[in-house]
């Protein structure tokens, strides 16, 4: 029978950069029209593993074979050889912003050719106009590419790759950028795609889509396989997670440090989070809370955390602090990989951009020791794993990425962090050492807003909940609120 036969067989995979031997012998095995999930911490070997399998990465031993396609590694490149029949949506997607929509989703697409190998346009902008309706994309065919937000560019690579034909596609962190409606969009994709023999590797920090979507489960720690081809069904959250981090993890919860009797540090008075708003919006920040924005993407939570931080000028009304000027703010981007580093810089530069004027003398120059005191404690405090602090942050995992991140928002000594989707691309570890920075902050009577699509993420954090709709508050959850509570209220039942 088809469905019994692999479609994707790695039989000793190895792969070392430099001195870090990122895949040890590793076997793995996909069979046709499965959605096997590749699950393992940041440095486990994950997105290694699907690279040297989609040849973006040439493995140094081993074989591969895809459908009837079979190559011998050795270090040398093979992505020539594989591409008709695997496709790879990378995490961060790879997209050209100075062409169209249309150019974007058929530029490896034969289906678009004429004679000759001349492009028809006409047929192109068709066929991306069917595919844009298809998946219920409100955007145009010829709109440029760097135009548009961070959810519909992913999305937009995922198409990309489904609409290219092949048997086999890795999807490697595909909801990062996701609102929960553009996730279901996806998951009705993949699986209408699966019940026609497409196979998927299927990449994910979130591990209840795991459960949503995928058949079969491999783990990956330290470059080796610790659990091959187990159903989904034998596996529960906390059994991975522990298989991931190699030890039992403890989930933590949330602890409340706010100083109510205090001044606000941070104040939105009457503040218009969009043009035509009619009435704006009063919020503020308490010494030692940690209060989240919720609600759907594109309701405004994302532009009021903006606003919050300086980044963004409110449309009316003010932002102001307990003595009437602005506190000193943290930023925490949403896109670590567009605006949270600078990847060919080391930790060391990075951090120290957050606080250029704090780390100067006089004449504009830095002081290279009390840089060097400075970003070391940030890195400890972050808890930053590198060879050092001139490693490049590019060649960091995903992890410690963030953390990198979250030390050069706390370079300036802020009164006040606002963190944009904190835990985004990150293993479940990282998430809870992230979390207790968090809860660490607020105890030291800093003020925490959090921007989250996840509702467990919130529930572990925020002392205060606010969901944001339209650009209006238009809920409240406060203290020792359950997590039905929290998801009525974010799905806008109550």
């Amino acid at each position: 029978m088809e469905n019994k036969r692999p479609i994707v067989e790695m039989r000793n995979i190895s792969k070392t950069f430099g001195s870090t031997r990122a895949l040890k012998g590793v076997d793995f095995t996909v069979m046709h029209g499965e959605v096997h999930a590749l699950l393992g911490r940041n440095g486990a070997g994950k997105s290694t593993l699907v690279s040297t399998m989609s040849g973006l990465v040439a493995s140094d031993t081993g074989t591969i074979r895809i459908a009837d396609t079979e190559v011998v590694a050795n270090g040398q490149p093979y992505a020539a050889k594989i591409r008709d029949d695997i496709a790879h949506v990378q995490q961060t997607p790879q997209l050209f912003n100075l062409l169209t929509v249309a150019e974007n989703l058929f530029l490896e697409n034969p289906s678009v050719q004429k004679r000759f190998g001349l492009v028809s346009h006409n047929r192109m902008r068709t066929q991306a106009r069917a595919l844009l309706e298809k998946w219920n994309m409100d955007i145009r065919a010829e709109a440029l590419a760097g135009e548009l937000g961070a959810g519909t560019r992913q999305l937009l690579e995922i198409m990309k790759a489904l609409s290219r034909g092949v048997p086999v596609i890795i999807l490697d962190e595909p909801t990062a950028a996701l609102s929960n409606a553009e996730k279901h969009l996806l998951f009705e994709q993949v699986k209408a795609l699966k019940a026609l023999g497409i196979s998927f590797i299927y990449i994910s920090h979130h591990l209840d889509e795991v459960f949503e979507v995928a058949d079969t489960v491999t783990i990956l720690r330290d470059g080796l396989v610790v659990k091959e081809r187990e159903a989904v069904g034998n596996l529960n959250v906390e059994l991975i997670a522990d298989l991931m981090m190699g030890e039992k993890t403890a989930r933590s919860v949330r602890s409340d440090h706010t100083r109510y009797d205090a001044p606000a540090l941070l104040r939105a008075i009457g503040v218009g989070i969009y043009p035509v708003a009619e009435l704006g919006v009063d919020f503020q920040v308490q010494p030692g809370e940690i209060v989240a924005l919720a609600g759907p993407v594109g309701g405004g939570k994302e532009a009021l955390a903006m606003m919050l931080a300086g980044q963004l000028t409110p449309y009316k009304g003010k932002i102001t602090g307990a003595d009437g000027s602005l506190p000193t703010i943290g930023l925490v981007p949403t896109d670590r990989h567009a605006s949270g580093y600078v990847g060919m810089l080391g930790v060391r530069e990075n951090v120290a951009i957050g606080g250029l004027d704090l780390l100067s003398g006089r004449l504009g120059f830095i002081n290279r020791e009390k840089e060097a005191s400075h970003v070391g404690h940030l890195a400890t405090q972050t808890n930053v794993i590198a060879s050092s602090l001139e490693q490049a942050v590019s060649q960091l995992s995903g992890g410690n990425q963030q953390k990198v991140v979250f030390a050069r928002a706390l370079c300036h000594n802020p009164q006040v962090v606002v963190a944009l989707s904190p835990t985004r691309g990150v293993d479940v570890g990282a998430k809870e050492q992230l979390y207790a920075l968090l809860r660490d902050l607020a105890s030291k009577g800093l003020g925490v807003v959090v921007v989250s699509d996840e509702e467990d993420e919130i529930a572990q954090l925020a002392n205060r909940v606010v969901i944001v709709f339209e650009g209006k508050l238009v809920a409240e959850l406060r203290g020792d609120y359950t997590m039905k509570d929290l998801i009525l209220r974010m799905e806008g039942v109550i």
